[in-house]
């Protein structure tokens, strides 16, 4: 069943599952009694106006059949426009696994629905307190059932024939169940220690479900007239989400090594009764000295650390990452001759105690020039739900510099980010002896909005998935000597299956069109830029370079488009047109060491990633530019979430007379 699923039975035998595996996506399962497939569903939804979003068995609970097994109902957690938790109760035909209809505006989690399919009981939670509530499902009227106050914790309810509906209740104990009769009372069913959680009907006067025995999870079944718990399971870790299937069966998710199976056991007890343990009530300490426990279900005393108002510059000064680095290698001067290249810097990042407020720093320079590069952002969320940020940025290559500024604010609807900017940008070149010094600006507003949805698994990465995204810019203020121009662009991706019989593979395909109206010509610049810190490059550049534009009108990497293949070569066009494939395999590792050579921090390798590749560009409607080609990714993390990634491309391109590439690199 895969690494995590949730699990529901009907009385006419039916077993619906929503599971995720590590190489298969979220699917919704309704197998027969004797366990044979029923239908195997993907929930997830592609095109915008999707009804749902989040389709992980982890955000599903309540999972249940109405008495005739028409319908399976269950209730998922979702987010909202403001990117807020919102739950759903889904209506489901457990005979196709259409979703025929949900309600939403509730707020709470996993429940049941009542045998005759009339209403739906669930988990209302209200700030600390959860009460037990009715939706009416043929009128969306919420009805509470129980008015608990103040800290109350209640889990998955379960409804019977007769009304009379059973549930786990916080105590002090710990998760004991209780009953709620029709009149409204409520009855505890047990009370000690040992995590009862998670019950269902069996019949009018049985119920079974999940108690701790020996430090794991089995099965039990309860009489709810009186009596004791009866153990009905020994598997070997844990049960989860049993349920009854018939009056002599149940069946449930049961942990084998990583993943979970489903299985099947008879009602019968494999051990003695157990008599439930009345554990007796603390006695109450004395008012001034006010108890403190360890217990998850009672509310720890406070630590005051200040009756001051907060200060948005607690903490804010003191950097949470700090991290230098230094490295060097061998590189070849315009005479040929091989010196060391020395890299140096520090990267700073901070934020205030409560993140209204970030910043980062990085400082960076190497030894074959004379200026440092500093990049500076900070960010704030007081404007939520938009998050505002400042970056300035002194970028120092050789022969130029760059001053660049971006003001920029974004949210999220949903899952779809949207961004407003203004770009500022000033380069200067350097003079020398062939040629004067020269600046050149660019000022002007920009905006851009994605779009994503797909599915994936953990070692096969994304297996279905299209992405939309749009940006425009509008630059009045251009260059001394040229008109205002606009920036046009557009992205499609899509994620498809690879091969058939491979489950961690998948195949990306992309296109992209990127048009500068009245912008001058040459100012895109397409490939030239690396998707990662080259350690290595080997080629054979082209002796006729497209020639670059005049210096005065060269604005930076601002207009630029990635080509695969081209990361060491420039092409100078207005309007661009690509199209790029590419195929990955991975090969799983998941290893790692507590200790880089025992001095340094853990490290952890995941995956090696083989790729192939291919990639064609169209500038300016008249000329090709093809490339194909393999890469070898090595997928690594340092200490808690530093990933570094080493890789080895090699392309060859058909067209501009450049023949192979061979490019070693790292990346972050």
């Amino acid at each position: 069943m895969g690494y995590f699923a949730r699990m529901a039975a009907s009385p006419d035998g039916a077993i619906a599952t929503v599971d995720a595996g590590r190489d298969q996506v979220t699917h919704l399962t309704v197998r027969e009694r004797d366990g044979s497939i029923r239908f195997s569903r993907s929930l997830t939804q592609f095109l915008p106006g999707r009804r749902w979003i989040a389709t992980s068995p982890t955000v599903m609970s309540g999972l249940s059949f109405t008495a005739d097994g028409a319908f399976l109902f269950l209730m998922a957690a979702d987010i909202d426009s403001l990117d807020n938790y919102v739950s759903r109760v889904w209506q489901v035909d457990p005979r196709t696994g259409d979703v025929l209809e949900t309600w939403e505006g509730l707020e709470g989690m996993g429940g049941a629905v009542t045998p005759d399919g009339q209403a739906y009981v669930f988990v209302h939670v209200e700030g600390d307190t959860a009460n037990l509530h009715r939706l009416e499902l043929t009128t969306g009227a919420r009805v509470p059932l129980t008015r608990f106050e103040g800290q109350s914790s209640l889990g998955p309810p379960s409804v019977a024939a007769d009304g009379r509906i059973v549930f786990p209740r916080m105590t002090e104990q710990g998760w004991n169940l209780a009953l709620l009769e029709t009149d409204g009372t409520v009855r505890p069913l047990t009370d000690d220690t040992h995590f009862n959680y998670s019950p269902r009907w069996v019949d009018a006067g049985r119920i079974v479900f999940q108690r701790e025995h020996e430090g794991r999870w089995q099965a039990h079944v309860l009489d709810v007239a009186g009596g004791e718990p009866v153990r009905i399971t020994d598997a070997p870790h844990l049960v989860m989400d049993v349920a009854p299937a018939g009056g002599s069966e149940i069946v449930f998710l049961n942990r084998d090594r990583f993943d979970f199976s489903l299985d099947r056991a008879p009602i019968a007890p494999v051990a003695p009764s157990e008599a439930l343990t009345q554990a007796p009530s603390p006695a109450p300490a004395p008012a001034s000295e006010p108890t403190r426990t360890s217990a998850p279900y009672q509310a720890r005393e406070l630590d005051i650390l200040s009756d001051e108002p907060y200060s948005p510059l607690e903490h804010f000064f003191l950097p949470e990452l700090r991290v230098p680095y230094f490295y060097a290698f061998p590189e070849q001067d315009e005479a040929e001759r091989t010196r060391a290249v020395f890299y140096g810097g520090v990267a700073l990042a901070g934020q205030d105690r409560l993140g209204f407020h970030q910043y980062a720093l990085l400082a960076q320079a190497d030894s074959t020039l004379r200026d440092p590069s500093i990049n500076f952002s900070y960010a704030t969320g007081l404007t939520a739900p938009w998050y505002t940020g400042l970056s300035v940025a002194r970028n120092v290559q050789r022969g130029q510099r760059d001053l660049q500024a971006a003001l920029s604010t974004s949210r999220t609807f949903w899952t779809t980010p949207v961004s407003l900017s203004l770009l500022a940008l000033r380069r200067d070149y350097y003079a020398t002896a062939t040629r004067p010094g020269v600046r050149t600006s660019l000022i002007g507003p920009e905006a851009a909005i994605s779009y994503f949805a797909g599915e994936s698994t953990s070692y096969g990465g994304t297996q279905r998935g299209l992405g939309l995204s749009l940006g425009a810019g509008v630059y009045p203020l251009a260059f001394d000597d040229a008109d205002p121009f606009a920036d046009l662009r557009a992205e499609v991706t899509a994620y498809v299956p690879g091969l058939p019989l491979l489950l961690r593979d998948n195949l990306q395909l992309t296109a992209i069109a990127r048009f500068l109206p009245n912008a001058p010509e040459g100012l895109l610049q397409v490939g030239g830029i690396s998707s990662g810190s080259a350690l290595s490059v080997r080629s054979r550049p082209n002796p006729e370079d497209a020639p670059d534009l005049p210096l005065r009108l060269q604005p930076g990497t601002a207009f630029s488009e990635y080509l695969r293949g081209y990361e060491d070569f420039r092409l100078r066009a207005r309007n661009v047109v690509i199209a790029q494939a590419r195929y990955r395999y991975r090969v799983i590792i998941d290893y790692g060491w507590t200790s880089f050579f025992w001095l340094g921090p853990s490290f952890f390798i995941s995956q090696v990633e083989l790729e192939a590749f291919g990639s064609w560009a169209r500038t300016d409607l008249r000329d090709n530019h093809r490339a194909a080609g393999g890469a070898l990714h090595l997928r690594t993390t340092f200490g808690q979430a530093v990933p570094v990634s080493f890789f080895y491309q090699y392309a060859r391109r058909f067209d501009d007379g450049l023949g192979e590439l061979h490019l070693l690199g790292i990346s972050l």
